[in-house]
């Protein structure tokens, strides 16, 4: 059960195709990608020589054709080492490489300007107009994924869009919902390659729902309400949709404090996370998610998982005092009275997620912004 609290990372590891020779570069013969590989990560070449990680790095696999794909990536020309190892590759892709990886580097090259540019935003509507900055999530979201479908990453366009859709009514996050869960089960390509997703360069997440989005759309799936329950946790814990374990046991706990009998079904939390991603896996669904729960370590992984997070949170002096400061912010939204129950539901999903995730910088800047938000708008 334990293993629900974290999404399996791949060890840094030595990989080879198992379908064939790893070529550096797109030779004439084979199937062409890119490999994205994390720090550690090398994937052993043609001639007895390696490639080293981290990098995005163009590679042909002899013994298949056109351009590689994976269904642990779900983007059509960009693998990961796990899968060079597993054999989890055919060919009959399609992509344009070139234009995949200038757009991939883009992406990586905004993703802090991107950050500045939502915070900026959404730290002035919690001050101004909190109720606002409650749809800036689903707001910013679905600017990253207009702009994707057209394969555009202008910033100026994802603020623009941003802001014109927080001005959207609270009853509107259902139909977001609905799409957004629509969008992740047809066309994972398209939130894999947004301006705000789950950074496929980097090699650990290629698809779905990071912790980011995560945090950033707890607060609006919880002003809907527990009848909104079914339709948000089928968005961010299916294997097919956002694959997020962590998510999974984050939103259950935040809606448990929102029934008639909290305490009980707060009880029941890991019970029902188990039957759905057991559920899930009996009906064909795959993931690193149903992967962890079936076949994982418990003791290695949860390891990992908070050693990773501790690495992340005193990594750097900066990144540190952020999340100090915003760890003050959850502590004055928590002691503020009255006592909101959709507030102590948010509070206690952030608690989870700081346990149950591996990035909680992320979980304590969004979260400390959504919750003042939250707060102020209730």
């Amino acid at each position: 059960m334990p293993l629900l609290l974290l999404l399996v990372l791949n060890a840094p590891s030595t990989a080879r195709a198992a379908n064939g020779c790893v070529q550096p570069g797109w030779a004439t013969a084979g199937a062409h990608g890119l490999v994205a590989l994390r720090p550690g990560e090398r994937v052993r070449t043609c001639g007895g020589g390696t490639l080293k990680g981290p990098r995005l790095a163009p590679v042909t696999v002899a013994r298949l054709g056109g351009v590689l794909r994976s269904g642990e990536s779900r983007v059509d020309g960009l693998v990961g080492a796990h899968a060079l190892s597993t054999g989890d590759l055919e060919g009959g892709g399609d992509a344009d490489l070139p234009q995949l990886r200038e757009r991939l580097e883009t992406t990586r090259d905004n993703a802090m300007r991107l950050r500045v540019v939502l915070a900026t935003i959404l730290i002035a509507l919690a001050l101004f107009a909190p109720r606002r900055a409650v749809m800036g999530g689903p707001a910013a979201l679905t600017a990253a994924l207009v702009l994707s479908a057209v394969g555009w990453t202008s910033l100026s366009l994802f603020a623009l869009l941003t802001l014109a859709g927080v001005f959207a009514p609270w009853r509107a996050l259902w139909l977001f919902f609905a799409v957004y869960l629509l969008v992740l089960v047809a066309a994972p390509q398209t939130q894999s390659l947004a301006l705000l997703g789950p950074h496929p360069w980097g090699g650990g997440r290629f698809y779905g729902v990071s912790n980011e989005i995560e945090t950033l759309l707890l607060a609006p799936a919880l002003v809907l309400g527990p009848a909104a329950a079914p339709l948000v946790l089928l968005t961010i814990g299916w294997s097919r949709a956002g694959a997020d374990g962590g998510g999974l046991l984050v939103y259950l706990a935040s809606y448990a404090r929102l029934v008639p009998r909290p305490r009980l079904a707060a009880a029941g939390v890991v019970a029902l996370a188990v039957a759905f991603v057991a559920v899930d896996a009996a009906t064909g669904g795959s993931s690193h998610v149903t992967h962890s729960v079936l076949h994982g370590d418990v003791f290695h992984d949860l390891a990992h998982r908070w050693h990773t997070s501790w690495q992340g949170l005193t990594g750097a002096w900066g990144r540190m005092i952020v999340s100090l400061f915003c760890l003050a912010a959850l502590a004055a939204v928590a002691t503020r009275r009255p006592r909101r129950p959709i507030v102590d539901a948010f509070l206690i999903g952030i608690a989870v997620s700081l346990v149950a995730n591996d990035t909680p910088q992320d979980v304590l800047f969004w979260g400390a912004i959504s919750g003042v938000a939250l707060r102020r708008a209730v």
